[in-house]
This record gives structure tokens, sequence and C-alpha cells, in this order.
């Protein structure tokens, strides 16, 4: 009985430790670009630890997204293994160019980001990278592109602003009308040209999204329109008044 209990409790605490240092940390994760001209985008990974990591990058297809046409097929990926010792950033590049017969439409791939436990690469020096690790990663992380019109077409509601306690927030709903997804920054417009920033978001093709977010720090401050703009050209897109 004993015996048993001292290995679960082993156990546990293993499992606690694993869970703990079990993360991964890059940036950006987006892509939201234009493959039919050929779209590319740099990662970085941050290891801000004191082990070693190494990762491999795989394109994976995605079939479990009915909004999405797979593009795995199209992905190159360099380096395909990327090791990023303690407190340093390394980068991967990733370039995706759809078929000249492509539809117009939404398109996504997983990049799926594995951790490996193996040998020192050619050139490396002299270091125990995966010796001993338990921290294990096998990430799928979600990238998106389009085939389809330039300008981004959307419909939205009227927007509205109310206060709940000391705390203001925007209600509105968004329609993508464009052939193609896209990605948008949601800004609010105060006093004096001060912009407060809601967020970024993606929207797919025929998508509407439903805004019910706080504007932080405008404080007492009014907001007299909203802004949104095309996060990939960063051109404004719509701005709209809010009724006082």
């Amino acid at each position: 009985m004993f015996t048993k209990r001292k290995i679960f409790l082993t156990f546990l605490f293993f499992m606690i430790w694993v869970c703990s240092f079990s993360y991964i940390n890059i940036s950006p994760t987006t892509l939201d670009k234009n493959i039919k001209v050929g779209a590319y985008q740099e990662f970085t990974f941050y290891n801000d630890t004191t082990i070693p990591f190494r990762y491999k990058i795989t394109p994976m297809a995605m079939t479990d997204n009915k909004l999405v046409k797979d593009m795995s097929k199209w992905v190159e990926v360099y380096p395909k293994i990327v090791t990023v010792n303690p407190t340093e950033s390394k980068k991967f590049k990733v370039y995706i160019k759809a078929d000249k017969n492509a539809e117009a439409g939404d398109y996504g791939t997983f990049l799926n980001i594995r951790q490996m436990s193996a040998p020192k690469l050619k050139g490396e020096e002299e270091q125990n990278i995966g010796a001993g690790m338990v921290i294990m990663v096998n990430l799928n992380m979600g990238i998106y592109g389009y085939v389809g019109e330039k300008e981004p077409k959307i419909e939205t509601t009227e927007p509205r602003v109310y206060k709940k306690g000391e705390k203001s927030f925007l209600k509105m709903k968004l329609e993508n009308k464009t052939n193609r997804l896209v990605r948008l920054k949601i800004e609010v417009e105060g006093k004096r040209n001060y912009f407060y920033t809601i967020g970024e978001t993606r929207a797919f093709k025929g998508q509407t999204l439903e805004f019910d977010h706080e504007i932080n720090r405008i404080g007492k401050n009014k907001a007299s329109k909203v802004i949104i703009t095309d996060v990939e050209t960063d051109k404004v897109i719509k701005e709209i008044k809010i009724k006082k």
C-alpha cells in the first residue's frame, strides 16, 4: 500500500512538473495574407528558460475547419529544425504560394511544432540538447491565407458605446462581404485625435462578428467614432460616427 502510494505521488509530482514547463513562446501566431500573389511571414521562437529547446516545424493539412480549404501542400518552411538556446530568440520563415488555378476563398494549414530530443546537428557546439529533458511540445498552430478580391468590403450595424460602472464598452455587429477572409483592427477615436485600440480580429468569408468589448483606458473621455483598418495593407476601410 505504501509503495503504491509513493509511486502515485511521484508520478503526480512528475506530471505537475511537466505541465508547468510545457509551453511554447512564439510570435506572431497569424498569417492572414494573399497567397495568390505569395505570402511571406517570419515567426520567432523565444526562450526565456535555462534549458535549450529544439523544434521541428512541419506543415499539416487542416481538415477540421469547414470554413477553409487546405493549403498545406503549398507551404515552404525554412529552416525546418530550429534550436533555441537559453535567453535566445530564433526565427523561421514561411512562404505560401497558391496554385494558379486556386479558387477564390479562404485557406488554412497547421504548422505542427514538435519538440525534438535529438543529437546535435552538424556544426553545433558541444552541448547537451534534449538529454534528460521531459518538456515535450507537440502543437498544431493554425494559420490562414486567402485568394480573392483585393479590397475588403464590410458592413456594420450602428456602433453603440455604453457604460457599465466605471467602464465603457463598444457594441456592434460586423459582416464580411468580401469573397475571402479579412484581418481587421478596431479602434475608437476620442478627444484630441487619441485612439483607443479594441483589438485585432479575423473575419472569414461571409462571417458576422459580434462586438461587445471594453474600451480600455478611455476613462471619462467620450468616443466620437469607430475606425476599422485592414491589417494587411494598413488602410482604413471604414469610419463610423458614434451617435451621442
